[in-house]
């Protein structure tokens, strides 16, 4: 699991949050999901096939 680390930019992509951008603030290596906070109070697990790295 190293698609992606604490602190880069992502946006959603799966059928979960499309197109919302958030930034990865942990990785869960034993179930393979990173972590997402979208905003100060959302966040949540993403597979690394439902994320990219957001460019803008």
């Amino acid at each position: 699991m190293n698609e992606f680390k604490i602190g880069d930019i992502v946006q959603m992509t799966g059928n979960v949050m499309t197109g919302n951008v958030g930034t990865v603030v942990s990785v869960d290596d034993s179930r393979g999901l990173y972590l997402v906070r979208i905003d100060g109070a959302t966040q949540n697990y993403f597979a690394a096939t439902d994320l990219k790295t957001f460019t803008a």
